[in-house]
């Protein structure tokens, strides 16, 4: 975002009536029981549609542009306010009539739809499995930029991390740095940076993973301020950010020169990406001018250009619109802003929605959705310690949303409930129907919650939603005993409605934190990123903002405070049994308990496929039982000794282990003295003598008493046996395979 409006440090309310962008739509609308049906609106096609050339990069080439690019020099991205809250038109909505705020209305207009104390949930908070330091504003260099704006997007196998201050990617197994950071403009830089070019400086990062085409999306603002204004989108040649991006520049004047986009918002669906921007004319006026959205054919985009564009512009739809990234398979996607109310000095809050709809692309603008009263109070600035200097919230804008199953889920931080002339942030967010959104915004939101504390103010988070319908927040928080720290939440489809789990710490802050370069506000934020992993789609990925070690000198010394960013992922209590599987077949099926959200251990496979001659096991290289048939054990051979007592004439028979063997067998036959060096001519006669240790002898020994009769001898013959088969008892003279026609019993 850049420059801030000439408004008081109170952010005085601007009242504003806006008309709707179009007054009639082709297509019906669900009504609900008891209610009128109401005037169809019209779907409105694109004012322009145009095509742009792209260029491919590689990380080499932006290292090589960040080396060329001059010296960095410490700055401040402006922040800049659009007017509000704004008149909903209609019926009974006079501007400047004060509406009743002592009605806990039902979400009907005029009654208050009040937040209210939400009861606890019952989910524990979701532990993190990944916990490690994203981009940082370090003092290796002067490339420092408040505020970061952080985004982060988790793909298969790598982290993106998007700031003001530049590009990373990052292995989402150690944390390590596998590029960068570079600067945000060397990573747009092919796209030219001279003044008046795309890259000269862009501002306003944002990333996502598309799972539907395995690619990351970035996009940009970029110039303005009386210079060209610039709209920057590039997507990864794969799901592996380090192959490289396709780059373009949308020239966002101009259909409407003097003016400058801000604010960028960005969603994506199966077809198409979505970027949106505030328009301001140039200065000196830098006045708010509307809001435009780009549609970007996806289709168009990954093949590399020259990629179609689709533009809307509205002077009367108010700023801040967000599209939404929607997850599952969708022919329509939406947008929606904040800030809608019925009466001057109500706090009375509504959320306009507008739906992108095809063939086409056409955009309608749905209504209005009430959500829970805000406005108490202008939002204030969150204390720290160590400092007296206050952190900037910024407004009560949305920052981000996101489709889900037909529902839009979308969140921002609105002033606390008690008008008390503080504005104490807190969290709000919301589950939109858009079903239930009409002219009159005369329905309420199916589900909203507050994340608030008595004490601490949460500002600037992000929100998501897996497979399990599952929901995820990620955002930042201070006050008087703690330093600008990380802080996530989540909540299960089973929990108590409007709740979250108690809040847990990402990152405590280090520090007291005061920079703010040229400009005058002490900048936090002005987004972060809560995604879904792609992977599973369960795990939740979250980077966000917090107070860093001070450098160079402390509070109450200007700009020696630093930022940082911090990554985590976890997963929120259980639904059912696929939320807790871990993938591994060798560790059996785990289950849920779903009164506690905890997963619950299973048994392992036996494996056991009833044959006794096989060894069963669990591989888990291959993810299945493995079913090894067991050898015959081999030949003793050689290792087989002899020895006789001459006093008594007892033998004893000695050998050394085999594989695969179990027992031993001992087999005796008997021959004559003068044959004993012929013996493959005289006929085998031996017999089972001993059978797996029965004398109790040892393993590998058996003792004879003997002895042989006069003008005999003795031979020994020994084999290995396992459950399935017994070995051989070794090789005749010639060769041949000793006969065992007498095998010991088996088992014996």
């Amino acid at each position: 975002m850049r420059e801030r409006l000439s408004v008081s440090h109170a952010r005085k309310r601007v009242w504003v009536a806006a008309a709707a962008l179009a007054m009639l739509v082709a297509a019906g609308t669900a009504v609900l029981p008891g209610q009128q049906p109401e005037q169809a609106r019209t779907a409105t096609p694109p004012a322009h549609t145009y095509r742009v050339r792209g260029i491919a990069v590689t990380h080499q080439d932006m290292r090589r542009f960040d080396a060329l690019l001059q010296p960095k020099t410490p700055r401040a991205v402006r922040f800049r306010e659009v007017p509000g809250p704004l008149l909903m038109s209609g019926p009974g909505q006079a501007p400047g009539a004060p509406a009743p705020q002592d009605v806990a209305g039902s979400g009907s207009a005029p009654g208050s739809l009040l937040p209210g104390p939400a009861p606890a949930s019952i989910s524990p908070t979701p532990p993190l499995i990944s916990s490690f330091p994203g981009m940082l504003d370090i003092v290796l260099d002067n490339n420092r930029v408040i505020p970061p704006d952080t985004q982060g997007a988790a793909g298969p196998t790598h982290l993106v991390s998007l700031t003001n201050r530049g590009y990373a990617v990052l292995d989402r197994t150690t944390g390590a740095f596998d590029v960068g950071p570079i600067s945000l403009q060397a990573f747009w830089a092919a796209l030219g940076t001279g003044a008046g070019q795309p890259a000269a400086d862009p501002f306003d990062p944002k990333v996502l993973y598309d799972q539907y085409s395995g690619r990351f999306v970035v996009a940009s603002d970029s110039g303005g301020d009386g210079a060209p204004s610039w709209v920057l989108v590039g997507i990864s040649m794969g799901s592996d950010p380090t192959l490289g991006w396709t780059l373009f520049a949308i020239d966002a004047d101009a259909t409407s020169p003097g003016q400058f986009a801000d604010f960028t918002g960005l969603g994506l669906d199966p077809t198409s990406v979505y970027i949106s921007d505030n328009m301001f004319n140039n200065p000196p006026a830098a006045t708010f001018a509307g809001a435009k959205f780009w549609v970007v054919d996806k289709a168009s985009l990954m093949a590399g250009g020259p990629i179609t564009v689709s533009e809307f512009f509205s002077s009367a739809v108010g700023g801040n619109w967000r599209p939404a990234h929607t997850f599952g398979a969708t022919a329509v996607n939406y947008a929606v802003n904040e800030g809608w109310t019925d009466h001057a000095n109500s706090t009375h809050r509504w959320v306009r929605v507008e739906r992108f709809s095809y063939p086409g692309p056409l955009i309608t603008d749905l209504g209005f959705i009430q959500v829970a009263d805000y406005g108490f109070d202008p939002l204030g600035k969150a204390p720290q310690p160590g400092c007296a200097q206050l952190i900037d919230t910024g407004d009560t804008r949305l920052l981000n949303a996101l489709l889900r199953g037909g529902q839009i889920w979308t969140t921002g931080h609105v002033d606390d409930p008690v008008h008390d002339g503080v504005g104490k942030s807190e969290v709000a967010w919301y589950q939109i129907d858009p079903v239930l959104v009409n002219a009159s915004g005369s329905n309420a939101v199916g589900q909203q919650g507050r994340v608030g504390d008595p004490v601490r103010w949460y500002y600037y988070p992000s929100i998501a939603v897996n497979d399990s319908g599952c929901v995820a927040l990620g955002f930042s928080g201070s006050d008087s005993g703690t330093f600008g720290s990380a802080f996530y939440t989540a909540r299960r489809p089973t929990d108590t409605a409007g709740t979250m789990a108690p809040v847990g710490m990402l990152k405590g802050g280090v520090d007291s934190y005061y920079v703010t370069f040229s400009g005058t506000l002490n900048r936090w934020g002005d987004y972060s990123a809560t995604e879904v992993d792609p992977t599973d789609g369960r795990t939740f990925w979250t980077v966000q903002e917090f107070a860093g070690q001070q450098s160079g000198g402390a509070c109450p010394m200007k700009d020696t405070g630093r930022w940082g960013t911090w990554w985590g992922s976890f997963r929120c209590g259980c639904v059912a049994n696929a939320d807790c599987d871990d993938g591994v077949f060798c560790n059996g099926a785990e289950t849920c308990d779903s009164t506690s959200g905890a997963c619950l251990a299973s048994t392992p496979p036996t494996c056991n496929d009833g044959n006794s001659c096989t060894a069963d096991s669990c591989d888990a290289s291959a993810n299945a039982c493995v079913h090894t048939p067991i050898p015959v054990p081999g030949q003793v051979g050689d290792t087989i000794q002899e020895t006789q007592d001459p006093a008594t004439g007892a033998a004893t028979i000695t050998w050394s282990a085999i594989v695969s063997a179990t027992i031993y067998n001992t087999y005796r036959g008997t021959i004559p003295v003068n044959l004993l060096r012929s013996r493959g001519v005289s006929p085998y006669d031996h017999v089972c003598f001993e059978s797996a240790d029965s004398a109790g002898n040892g393993a590998t020994l058996s003792r004879d008493a003997g002895p042989p009769a006069a003008g005999a001898a003795f031979y020994y013959l020994v084999d290995g046996e396992n459950t399935c088969a017994e070995g051989a008892l070794g090789n005749a003279p010639d060769g041949s395979v000793t006969p065992n026609s007498s095998p010991c019993p088996t088992p014996p």
